[in-house]
């Protein structure tokens, strides 16, 4: 809180903070930090430094958009991890990754995404500083700070490249810790879903003591919550597709009764069809136990198995120290220790012989159908069966984050200067054990020769080249359902680990102060000198080592397939940060000040960049204040864009060159480059949802750039003595040369329709007859990739009503119009407009997102009622790009309007006990359809899958 002197004008800069606001928090804006007007204006003032700046002021209004989040309104949300209680901004928009995200997750990361513009570009701080850690998701996992830590969080809405260097390009969220705590504050909480699944624990012990010259505070927390099924969901428990513009419920085509591929007019086969399955219930040794793949209604529902929360236990211990030495030095350090536990689960392995290159031998004694299956240049048919016997693949993982800080701070030399002095050092380790593949060298014993070496034993080899017993174990792979397979199996079965750290080495010194008088004010500076030093190691099992050039064969399956890792840069900086109050208290100008910034940087990878900054404030009356800002932005390659080892993973994929034919080439001559031995005569079918793809790091990425402007208007009316508030923001930005990579779906959709081989060359296709057209891998680089430009319009409006016959009452609206997102992937590309879509490469990016409450108190009693708003969208080409627009309309997305209540009483003043209530009214996710998302049918990066939830928590301060 400001102290209670702060004049009137820090009240409407610190309503900047009203622009944002979560919906159902009850946000702490400048305005809402005003103190009571009647208390005496003459005591002392205290400058301060505020978000966004690096000066200090006594005057802490600022042309910068901040919302404020305090200790208070977290509370009333009923969170218990920051990722929640962030991802509800209405400024956040796009993909940000979060607990929810099961299938690509599974560290319990949440990540905070400002104007949609991507994690890795917005700023994480802590108490002012970098975090300096980035996690598997490529971004700082800010679920490892305690909510119950927190005494305010401030997001800045806009880019700080000149303040605070690389990622602060769509804005900067500054984590500020309780410092002030004298004596012990106990927590604890426990909350679950109306289906009573879901659980979460929280425990918290804060505790601080103070003596004439020094402070000292610790702080623990523990935080536990349970996995949540997809199968306990309506809307996520069956694999639901969209295909031309019909519902079907389906799955996966690797399925646990098998698929087997056969070249046409194969004897003793149904006719009809190119691929059988072996009938339930049959022993899989005739021919005559098996009949046509009959497409959907055999498709594996993988849906239930996988998790729509994944589970996450946490425990986190902070201490902070301040030692005041003597009037001109004092000491602080920080450390904060935090430990997470999680893990995915995902449906059992889907073996195809073809990806993972396996030949399945026509002379296992199994094998009815005489010919070989598989093997990746072999020509033979395919072969692909669901691993059900070696149960769901999961992992547990563990995430161990280190952040010290230690400094001196002070006076310099008795004059109107302040000196900062700081190193830092952080660490992230972070482990994964995954269990359910294949061991592969294993296979081909196992699935190769093998026949009956008398008394039914079956012996790996040929009568005239034995295997010896013991040496290998044949596998039935054409009746894994077996009960006698299922142990054959689990001989072959093998898990993998993987070991990740990354460390941030920092230290910097900041002096800032009084330059000179001017007549509107004293002229003030800040210049700080940086050095940071990144790095990060990624090890992995040998088992999952792949070798190039297309990194598909490893030791287990061709999904786990990767390699190690390591790489790191450093960057020296020096920033300036110049503030001159220019006129003041003259007719038409009450004040009229100017600020501007620069920042050098020189790092170690590539050429040295200069990012500067410009903002004016200008107020004509005391009830209104304009504002402007203009800044450059930066974002260096992050370790893994730049290091990271080729990586497959199965993308969700629909193929435009289903049902090709020779009439739809002459139509769209670009059809023939994405579809390289694509069979023209209509007969071509995708055999499975999910294409393996490969990720590819680059370490001749270029940095990012951009700039970032701001217009804004607050109006706080004295006639209403200070207590409303409304505050408009239009913002825009432009970023170059656009650090992503690429999502499979939209690089086909570019090939299709720009011709460019940038995107058609990343796709590669089996050519033999048996698999024509088949893809075999489609590359996922990470490239520089054209400019992004978006903008918009924030309003937040406040009202307070104080110390009425029926309480004291605040209500708050806050919303977040996006004008334009718009991407061009390239020279030769169209522009993709973004804005009012779910998109497959960026994500959700609703027109409008808003939030608003209503907050109560009175006596040992509060309340609050909010309600969180998601406009209403459209997801293009729904049913993939296999028809023609005009066959394959925009899906429309409803609107969401999620309400959460809040109720709190004060037992004494020690005691306080409350219940919250989140998403009552039980809304449950949009279907977006499994061919359009990977995880649960829906979005689950934006919307609330879990449905209807209540907590209770109990606060005791001694």
């Amino acid at each position: 809180m400001l102290n209670s002197s702060l004049k009137s004008s820090v009240r409407f800069a610190l309503a900047t903070a009203a622009t944002a606001s979560l919906s159902q928090l009850q946000m702490q804006s400048a305005m809402a930090q005003e103190q009571d007007q009647t208390k005496d204006s003459t005591e002392s003032m205290e400058e301060v430094i505020v978000t966004g700046s690096r000066v200090r002021r006594v005057d802490t209004e600022s042309a910068s958009p901040i919302v404020t989040i305090d200790a208070a309104a977290i509370e009333k949300s009923g969170v218990t991890t920051a990722g929640d209680l962030l991802q509800r901004l209405p400024t956040v928009s796009g993909a940000a990754t979060n607990p929810a995200v099961n299938n690509g997750g599974g560290f319990g990361e949440a990540n905070v995404e400002l104007r949609g513009l991507d994690a890795k570009r917005t700023l994480v701080l802590l108490n002012g500083r970098r975090l300096g850690l980035v996690g598997a998701s490529d971004a700082t996992d800010i679920n490892l700070i305690p909510v119950n830590l927190i005494e305010r969080v401030d997001v800045l809405k806009e880019g700080a490249g000149a303040i605070y260097g690389s990622d602060a390009i769509a804005g900067v969220v500054n984590f500020i810790t309780r410092k002030d705590v004298d004596g012990a504050e106990l927590t604890a909480s426990y909350g679950e879903t109306g289906e009573g699944d879901g659980k979460t624990q929280n425990v918290n012990l804060l505790w601080g003591t103070s003596g004439d010259n020094f402070h000292f505070s610790i702080n623990g927390n523990y935080n536990k919550t349970e996995a949540v099924s997809a199968g306990d969901r309506a809307f996520s428990e069956f694999a639901t597709y969209l295909y031309s513009g019909s519902v079907q419920q389906g799955g996966s085509s690797r399925i646990p009764t098998g698929r087997f591929y056969f070249p046409a007019g194969t004897p003793g086969l149904p006719t009809g069809c190119t691929s059988v399955t072996r009938t339930e219930g049959a022993a899989g040794d005739s021919l005559d136990d098996y009949r046509c793949y009959a497409g959907l209604s055999d498709a594996y529902n993988y849906q239930p198995l996988n998790l729509i929360m994944t589970p996450q236990e946490r425990g986190s211990i902070f201490a902070n120290y301040d030692y005041q030495i003597n009037d001109a030095m004092q000491l602080y350090a920080e450390v904060l220790y935090s430990r997470t536990s999680s893990g995915f689960q995902i449906a059992p392995l889907p073996f195809d012989a073809l990806a993972d290159d396996v030949v399945i031998s026509g002379q296992s004694y199994y094998n009815p159908f005489d010919y070989d299956f598989g093997g990746a240049t072999t020509g033979n048919p395919n072969l692909t069966v669901r691993m059900e016997a070696l149960g769901n693949r999961f992992s547990s993982t563990s995430s161990d984050s280190k952040v010290a800080k230690l400094g001196l701070r002070g006076g310099l030399f008795g004059s109107e200067w302040n000196y900062d002095f700081m190193v830092g050092y952080s660490r992230l380790d972070q482990t994964a054990s995954v269990s359910g593949y294949l061991y592969q060298p294993a296979l081909a014993g196992a699935f190769g020769p093998s026949f009956d070496s008398g008394g039914g034993v079956i012996q790996c080899g040929t009568p005239t080249n034995p295997i010896p017993l013991g040496q290998c174990t044949p596998v039935n792979i054409f009746n894994l359902q077996d009960p006698g397979q299922v142990n054959a199996l689990k001989t072959i079965s093998s898990g993998y680990d993987t070991d990740r750290v990354y460390t941030s080495k920092q230290a910097s010194f900041a002096v800032d102060g009084k330059m000179f008088a001017m007549p509107a004010g004293d002229a003030l500076a800040s210049v700080q000198f940086d050095y940071t030093k990144l790095h990060g190691d990624f090890n992995v099992d040998f088992l999952i080592t792949a070798t190039p050039p297309l990194y598909l064969n490893c030791y287990l399956a061709q999904e786990t397939c990767t390699g190690p890792n390591s790489g790191g840069y450093d960057v020296k900086e020096v920033s300036a940060e110049l503030f001159f109050p220019l006129v003041k208290d003259v007719t038409g100008v009450q004040a009229l000040n100017l600020t501007i910034g620069s920042r050098f940087s020189d790092y170690s990878l590539f050429d040295s960049t200069t990012n500067s900054t410009v903002k004016l404030e200008y107020r004509p009356i005391e009830d209104i204040m304009l504002s402007g800002t203009y800044a450059e932005v930066f974002r260096a390659p992050t370790i893994l864009d730049l290091y990271a080892a080729p990586a497959n993973n199965s993308s969700t994929f629909t193929d435009p060159c289903v049902g090709l034919t020779q009439g739809r080439v002459d139509a769209n001559p670009n059809l023939a480059l994405a579809c390289v031995g694509v069979p023209r005569d209509g007969s071509f079918e995708q055999p499975n949802g999910q294409v393996t793809g490969l990720l590819l790091a680059n370490d001749q990425l270029d940095p990012e750039t951009g700039n970032v402007t701001t217009f804004g208007i607050t109006w706080q009316p004295s006639f209403l003595h200070n207590n409303f508030s409304i505050r408009v923001d239009y913002w825009n930005y432009e970023i170059d040369d656009v650090i992503t990579q690429l999502d499979t779906n939209f690089s086909i959709n570019q090939c299709v329709a720009t011709g460019d081989p940038a995107f058609c060359d990343l796709v590669t296709r089996f050519t033999d007859p048996n698999n024509a057209g088949i893809v075999y891998l489609f590359r996922q680089p990470t490239i520089n990739l054209g400019k992004l430009e978006t903008d918009g319009i924030d309003v937040g409006a406040r009202y307070q009503l104080r110390d009425t016959a029926a309480g004291s009452w605040n209500f708050q609206i806050d919303w977040t119009h996006i004008n334009k997102y718009d991407n061009l992937p390239s020279e030769n590309s169209a522009i993709v407009h973004v804005a009012g879509t779910y998109d497959r490469q960026f994500g959700n990016y609703a027109e409008n997102r808003a939030t608003a409450s209503i907050g109560w108190s009175m006596d040992k009693f509060d309340a609050q009622i909010g309600l969180r708003f998601i406009d209403d969208l459209v997801l293009l080409l729904p049913s993939g790009g296999t028809l023609p627009p005009e066959d394959n309309p925009p899906l429309p997305i409803d609107s969401f309007l999620y309400l959460d209540l809040y109720f709190g009483y004060n037992i004494n003043d020690n005691i306080k006990v409350s219940l919250s209530g989140t998403n009552l009214s039980d809304e449950q996710p949009p279907m977006m359809y499994q061919n359009n998302v990977t995880n649960a049918n829906t979005d689950v990066n934006t919307y609330d899958t879990l449905g209807r939830r209540y907590s209770i928590s109990a606060t005791y301060k001694f």
